[in-house]
């Protein structure tokens, strides 16, 4: 059987790393692989996909909400997000989910953070952020948007209001509320690229954090970002991506599977993967 990735980039991705190795681990005659798709070639790219007869395919940036028009069916909280992140192909229909916000919400509960009357603050608008914020607006008081386009983040702050009735703001990057969202934040997540690899990172200064907040990174490399470093500089508790990562990669395999995702096997084959690969960069 064959799995997939699509996105584009897809270089960075430590998912085949992972699902190969939850394969290996549960004696499932599978290989996952990893497909560059640019944003021009996705339908035709579904459509191969399909063809092909492949059983399931990730979905990563940026294609995690334009998919959604290629499908067949969508599961009726990845409909309600507008983003799907995986994919199961069932005698050639193709069904959408969304496993980040799932992923997002265990790798806070294994790090002991509490969500119950909580204010969260989100970075980005993209198909990550949609389902993070959808997941945690279920348990928060209050969420707050952050992103580079004002239209994005006002969209999404609409949906949310709209289905959870709570108080959901949003204001561009650039905005002088930047510090103030985030000294009232309980919560503080990047769920946007920013970071990524060193580069854009967020425009947080030290002093604005404090001991008492959460700062979870979803982007996994580098391990610890320059958020998560100024996170530690004000000794505020701090959440890496690798957790949320393979939290979403072993819901995804259990939705294609039926069987329970070998975890240990799944986070040591991500470590194992990026130490090889920071050293190779090294060398």
């Amino acid at each position: 059987m064959v799995y997939g990735l699509i996105g584009d980039p897809i270089d960075h991705s430590m998912s085949p790393a992972i699902q190969n190795a939850a394969f290996r681990s549960t004696g499932i005659d599978a290989v996952y692989v990893p497909l560059h798709v640019r944003r021009q070639d996705l339908r035709e790219a579904i459509q191969g996909l399909r063809a092909l007869k492949l059983k399931g395919f990730n979905v990563t940036a940026p294609h995690k909400v334009h998919v959604l028009r290629y499908l067949d069916k969508i599961e009726t909280s990845a409909a309600a997000i507008g983003s799907v992140n995986t994919v199961i192909n069932e005698n050639g229909k193709l069904s959408g989910f969304n496993t980040d916000g799932v992923g997002a919400l265990k790798a806070l509960g294994e790090a002991g953070a509490s969500l119950d009357g909580k204010s969260v603050l989100i970075f980005g608008a993209g198909g990550a952020s949609r389902a993070i914020a959808y997941a945690l607006a279920r348990h928060a008081n209050s969420v707050r948007l952050v992103n580079r386009t004002n239209s994005k983040s006002k969209e999404l702050a609409g949906r949310i209001r709209g289905k959870f009735h709570i108080e959901v703001t949003h204001a561009p990057l650039s905005s002088k509320l930047l510090r103030v969202f985030i000294e009232q934040a309980n919560i503080i997540i990047n769920a946007s690229s920013m970071g990524t690899d060193g580069i854009a990172n967020p425009p947080i200064e030290v002093d604005w954090l404090r001991p008492d907040q959460w700062v979870f990174d979803i982007v996994y490399k580098p391990t610890q970002t320059r958020l998560l470093e100024l996170a530690d500089s004000a000794r505020a508790r701090s959440i890496t991506g690798l957790n949320m990562l393979v939290n979403q990669g072993a819901c995804a395999f259990e939705l294609w599977t039926g069987r329970k995702a070998p975890m240990l096997e799944m986070r040591h084959a991500v470590t194992q993967g990026l130490l090889a690969m920071e050293h190779a960069e090294s060398s």
